[in-house]
């Protein structure tokens, strides 16, 4: 799969066959509300200082699916709560600009290197799947650890999102 940048607010999942598969929208560039769209319609929303719920839209009230939150040691943790898994999204610690997301079992699932695009002021994103773990990385997830790049890289840079987390 790969991810299409789109415009600052807009990044899109494709697959090999160069298919959509999803899509990464935010409302503005605070990344304080979004949406990720499968097949269904899933909204990511800001409810406190470094902590976004991801609902799923249905006729139903909605419901929540998981939660991002920013963690003590500049991670970022997302919890599937409708399978009970935790993974952990980080940034590299050598010179190379890199994130990773991690299993519970610190298996590394996926790795997001960005580049700066300059034309349309966001980052191109290079997505590399690890092949042992590719059944645990669905599409949703991945669109997970991207939204998290992004609130990452605006952190970095003293962006509209808060590098405050709560304890």
């Amino acid at each position: 799969m790969t991810i299409h940048t789109v415009n600052s607010k807009r990044f899109e999942l494709k697959s090999k066959e160069d298919l959509m598969v999803g899509i990464l929208e935010y409302q503005n560039n605070s990344f304080g509300k979004g949406e990720i769209v499968l097949i269904d319609k899933y909204t990511i929303e800001l409810m406190a200082i470094g902590v976004w719920d991801t609902y799923f839209e249905s006729k139903e009230p909605n419901k929540k699916i998981s939660i991002i939150k920013v963690e003590a040691g500049g991670t970022m943790s997302i919890r599937k709560n409708y399978m009970l898994k935790k993974y952990q999204f980080k940034k590299s610690v050598n010179w190379k600009l890199r994130f990773s997301l991690f299993n519970a079992m610190s298996d590394e699932l996926l790795t997001l290197i960005p580049t700066i695009n300059w034309e349309k002021e966001s980052y191109d994103f290079n997505l590399q799947l690890n092949e042992e773990f590719e059944y645990e990385c669905d599409a949703f997830l991945i669109l997970q650890a991207l939204h998290c790049a992004n609130c990452s890289l605006s952190m970095m840079q003293g962006g509209s999102v808060p590098a405050l987390i709560s304890l």
